[in-house]
């Protein structure tokens, strides 16, 4: 899907946003005698996204009863554009990071691996693909990602890139589920040994 943005932010807007918020943009001498260029665009927007995203996990508990915060979140976000293409390639997105920031928050070294998990054989040795609830969890995002672009293709006439995405779909679910009877056999291990 090519989505059109009419007025893209610049590099000058982010990196006036983040010091705004406190974050100075210091762009290296030898490389950027200039400052941040075009090139840097995406690594400053995900600078400001980080910052956003953080002060909304501070701020929004979904929790709440009623979750009033996340409500006002919600139909905040929902302002930027009623189309509900831009709102598919915006969770896509962010459920596609997600996978690997599952990795990263965790503090698991595996954030290169979440992208191939599909083609990962874990068994009860293998940590390839880091603790089972981390890989599963990743799984998912990703299996909700493909799960959104298959619809689309369904919904574009694309048969071709459907079946594609279905079929990683399949893959990430089995690996979730996978995960998951790991997870149970690690309880059960450990169960055992509390009774020895």
């Amino acid at each position: 899907m090519d989505l059109h943005n009419p007025a893209p932010v610049t590099v000058d807007q982010v990196v006036h946003a983040l010091s705004v918020l406190g974050q100075e943009v210091v762009a290296d001498p030898e490389y950027r005698p200039d400052g941040p260029t075009e090139d840097d665009l995406p690594e400053l927007l995900g600078g400001l996204l980080g910052r956003v995203e953080f002060e909304v996990a501070t701020l929004v508990d979904p929790a709440d009863e009623p979750p009033s915060a996340l409500s006002d979140l919600q139909e905040g976000w929902r302002t930027e554009s009623d189309n509900p293409e831009v709102y598919r390639a915006v969770l896509v997105n962010r459920l596609q990071r997600s996978a690997f920031d599952i990795s990263a928050a965790l503090g698991e070294d595996t954030a290169d691996e979440v992208g191939d998990l599909g083609d990962v054989e874990l068994d009860d040795e293998d940590d390839e693909a880091g603790p089972p609830g981390v890989a599963g969890a990743a799984a998912c995002a990703l299996g909700a990602a493909d799960l959104l672009a298959a619809q689309a293709a369904v919904d574009q006439g694309r048969a071709r890139q459907a079946v594609r995405a279905l079929d990683s779909v399949e893959g990430f679910l089995a690996q979730a589920l996978l995960t998951v009877h790991l997870l149970r056999l690690q309880l059960r291990a450990e169960e055992e040994s509390e009774e020895d």
